[in-house]
């Protein structure tokens, strides 16, 4: 394990999490990585402002705690979380949920990435409770171009990725989006809508 790190080397869980995720940029990969494996370029392109060099040195030391790990798929070398940095879900939504409440410091100049966006959705599927179907549903939402897999069960998930034979297909915008993220859920906000009406409807009414 890297010994150049700061630490707050106390007893305390917190202050252990925070010499694992506590340096800046850290929590924001994590984000990327909770809404799908990515490979390097796609973490640069879903982290604004981040220096090649400061990127490598955080997934590195990410690696050497346990938190990610890379792996291959479509024979493309990827960055994912281990069951332990998934872990780190259910604390890094409730982060995000308070920081909704708060006033912005810093103007917005960056849309969030499409990870992110997957991350924002996963939390809010996930809270659907009897709104979710007992039977499996897939859903692919494309956004600009990029597109989400989400499935809809009593374990419902949303990865940034091209769904797998999906049973309904939706487009929208970054505008659009991010106003079904906000709660206001409306079929106008979607440019295109296919497939299984049942599919499309149980998705409507998870994130609404």
């Amino acid at each position: 394990m890297a010994t150049d790190r700061k630490s707050y080397q106390q007893i305390c869980p917190m202050a252990n999490a925070l010499d694992i995720v506590g340096d800046r940029w850290t929590i924001l990969i994590l984000r990327e990585l909770l809404g799908g494996p990515a490979r390097f370029n796609e973490l640069r392109d879903g982290l604004p402002g981040i220096a090649k060099n400061l990127l490598i040195e955080r997934l590195r030391r990410l690696e050497e705690d346990g938190v990610v790990r890379q792996m291959k798929m479509h024979n493309t070398a990827v960055y994912a979380l281990t069951e332990s940095g998934a872990g780190i879900r259910t604390a890094l939504e409730e982060l995000a949920f308070w920081g909704t409440q708060m006033k912005r410091i810093a103007p917005v100049i960056h849309e969030r990435s499409i990870r992110a966006i997957a991350m924002a959705l996963h939390s809010v599927v996930v809270r659907a409770g009897d709104k979710l179907p007992q039977e499996r549903y897939v859903v692919e939402v494309g956004v600009d171009g990029e597109f989400m897999e989400i499935v809809l069960d009593q374990n419902p998930a949303v990865i940034a990725r091209p769904a797998s034979s999906p049973n309904a297909s939706l487009s929208t915008t970054y505008e659009g989006i991010s106003t079904v993220l906000r709660g206001q859920v409306d079929r106008s906000l979607f440019t295109e809508i296919s497939g299984d009406e049942t599919a499309v409807q149980y998705f409507l009414d998870a994130v609404g």
